[in-house]
Parts: C-alpha cells; sequence; structure tokens
C-alpha cells in the first residue's frame, strides 16, 4: 500500500485544523473513551492497542454485559492506512465501540464512524464521503501500481459505505464522486447514524 496516500477533508467544507500538537486526541481511559480531534494519523494506531486491551480485560466477561467503549470524533480525515488499521480492529472488537460525531465526520474519519457498533451524532453534526484524493510520486511503474492499488482501496471503502449504510450501490456510485454531504435527517433515513443525541447525558 503506498505511503502516501490519504483522504482529507474537501476545501469547501472550511474546516480549520488545530495547530499542529495541539488538541489531538483525549483520553478518559478509566470511563473507556477516546476522542480524535483533528486528523487520523499514526497517533491514533495508540486507540487501536487501548481496544485489544480492553477487550482482553473484558475475555471472560458475556459481550452483552461488557462496558462499551466511547469514540468521539470530530475530524477532517487523514491517512488511509491508519483508517483500515483502526477499521479492522473496531470489526474484530466483541466489546461494543460507539461512535459520536461531535462535528465533522470526514473521509477517513467518515469511514471509521461506519465500522462502530453503534453510531450517534450531535444535531448540527455532518458528514462528508468522497473518494479521497492522493499524491503520488515516483517512476512510471510506481505510479500506475500505486494508482492500481488506490481504485480498489476506493472500492473498499465504497462497499463499506454500501454494507453499513441503506444507501444503493447506485446512489454511492452517483454520489461519491463529489464532495458528499450528509446531514442529520440524510444520516438518520440512510443509516449512516443510529441517533441524533440532544441531551448532555446521553454524550456521558
Amino acid at each position: 500500500m503506498a505511503d502516501n496516500l490519504f483522504i482529507s477533508i474537501p476545501d469547501s467544507a472550511n474546516y480549520q485544523l488545530p495547530d499542529a500538537g495541539l488538541l489531538q486526541y483525549y483520553k478518559d481511559l478509566d470511563n473507556r473513551a477516546y476522542s480524535l480531534i483533528g486528523e487520523v494519523n499514526e497517533n491514533l494506531l495508540d486507540f487501536v492497542s487501548k481496544i485489544i486491551e480492553w477487550n482482553r480485560e473484558d475475555k471472560d466477561i458475556p459481550v452483552e454485559e461488557r462496558t462499551p467503549i466511547k469514540f468521539y470524533i470530530n475530524s477532517p480525515g487523514g491517512s488511509l492506512d491508519v483508517n483500515y488499521t483502526l477499521i479492522d480492529t473496531i470489526h474484530m472488537s466483541k466489546t461494543p465501540v460507539i461512535a459520536i460525531n461531535l462535528g465533522v465526520c470526514c473521509s477517513a474519519a467518515a469511514y471509521i464512524f461506519l465500522s462502530c457498533h453503534k453510531r450517534y451524532m450531535l444535531p448540527h453534526s455532518y458528514f462528508v464521503f468522497h473518494q479521497g484524493s492522493s499524491n503520488l510520486g515516483g517512476s512510471y511503474a510506481e505510479v500506475m501500481a500505486a494508482i492500481q492499488d488506490y481504485q480498489g482501496q476506493v472500492e473498499e471503502l465504497s462497499n463499506l459505505l454500501k454494507n453499513s449504510t441503506h444507501y444503493t450501490e447506485e446512489e454511492i456510485a452517483e454520489n461519491i464522486i463529489t464532495e458528499w454531504y450528509v446531514r442529520k435527517d440524510e444520516a438518520l433515513e440512510k443509516g449512516v447514524c443510529d441517533k441524533v443525541l440532544e441531551d448532555i447525558d446521553e454524550l456521558l
């Protein structure tokens, strides 16, 4: 997989990232809460380790009795490599992972959101789905190999969207080539999220 492939927020979304090194990943590990504020990058692999650790702690506890993991997201997207690592780990987790979109959940972050067992959003939160972007370089053969790999990844993301929501293949094919904004009414109707939270106690 090419290291320089990533999906990022569209310029038109007018989302401003925090300064580098600030407001990245907030943790309340005693309560199994983890927050992604900013880009999806290798720092998020720490969350992968925590999911594995919490599943190890829960090994002898019935799934329905386990304390769920809450994952708060406000992110413009980022690395596809980290994206897939976290998606795979969440899919394998027997301890439920609950995603909460706190504001914007775009690109890689939106696909991570879709992988969670339960999915919530705030009334004015939104999602952006698209095919992503790349910054390819190297020889002709290297670029062509990277393009082929990237096309396969785009197909995988489209399949995740289809399998995790009520969108048809036709709807996905038509919309994914643009910057596809999804807000609460459509998100509820199409199964992107399970519930819109309107009480602070539901966030805790």
